[in-house]
């Protein structure tokens, strides 16, 4: 009688062991699982990220400074990122193209809103937006 007793009690306390155990076994496993998904999801949005370049006003004179025909009359904010830029050109209207095809090619460049031609004072004038974030 005495020994089934020691059994039952070296059974039940066998039993609680098991039992924390395997509850302490699923709160890891499921410690392990929700750090996996945080390191696979660092690790994705890492190969997404894209770094925006910062322009700013030193940017933008420095590209009209480059074509010595451009002189700048004004720089007015537009809204979020975008500016505007009031420019005389005082060169020959057949390199104006290639002047403006200049400008286009720089990564800040948005659109030319309007250009005027003043024949008599020989001076066009043209309005440019530029991207400005910084």
């Amino acid at each position: 009688m005495y020994k089934a007793r020691q059994l039952k009690f070296t059974l039940v306390i066998l039993l609680m062991g098991i039992g924390i155990l395997s509850y302490k076994f699923i709160i890891m496993k499921n410690k392990i699982n929700v750090l996996k998904t945080q390191a696979s999801f660092v690790h994705l949005t890492d190969k997404n990220i894209v770094q925006q370049r910062k322009y700013g006003y030193s940017d933008i004179l420095q590209l009209l400074r480059e074509n010595s025909d451009f002189v700048v009359k004004s720089i007015n904010m537009m809204g979020n990122e975008k500016c505007n830029v009031q420019i005389d050109y005082n060169g020959d209207i057949r390199l104006l193209y290639t002047s403006l095809y200049y400008l286009n090619q720089s990564e800040n460049f948005i659109g030319i809103n309007s250009i005027s031609i003043n024949k008599d004072a020989k001076i066009i004038n043209i309005s440019i937006d530029f991207k400005k974030n910084k």
